[in-house]
């Protein structure tokens, strides 16, 4: 038997890969099918184009099959998290307003500009970061 909160959870990653799956399918597919690429040695996943993703926007992706988010910061820099919150497990937005990404569940605010530090609780811990860079052009993950 599944319990509710797992229930919950699983609703809403799955809920949100679907609404991500239609966002990228509407803005011409940036990074939907991660668009693997060969680095060298390594195996680089595309995530989006730069010039797709203005400042102060953000896009979500997976990572390992995990909810994720890029953010193009107001500054110029991009990041990448986990969009999973550290307190629950629920799926976090990015809010265009005020620059954060935001709990739904229990108002978890982190601030992603200063490493998803977590600015408003409950969440224990900020959001993993996961590495990126640009390369000709796009983000991938380091």
């Amino acid at each position: 038997m599944i319990s509710r909160g797992r229930f919950i959870r699983l609703g809403a990653a799955l809920g949100s890969g679907a609404a991500a799956g239609a966002l990228l399918t509407a803005c011409g597919g940036a990074g939907s099918s991660a668009g693997a690429q060969k680095g060298g040695s390594s195996t680089k996943k595309t995530i989006a184009k730069a010039a797709n993703v203005p400042p102060g926007s953000a896009v979500k992706f997976t990572d390992a099959g995990q909810p994720a988010v890029l953010i193009h910061l107001k500054s110029g820099r991009f990041v990448a998290y986990s969009a999973v919150c550290t307190h629950m497990g629920c799926t976090v937005a990015y809010q265009k307003s005020s620059g954060d990404l935001v709990c739904p569940c229990h108002g978890s605010i982190y601030d992603p500009a200063h490493g998803a530090k977590v600015l408003r609780g409950p969440a224990p811990r900020p959001l993993p970061k996961i590495p990126v860079k640009i390369e000709r052009g796009e983000i991938v993950e380091v």
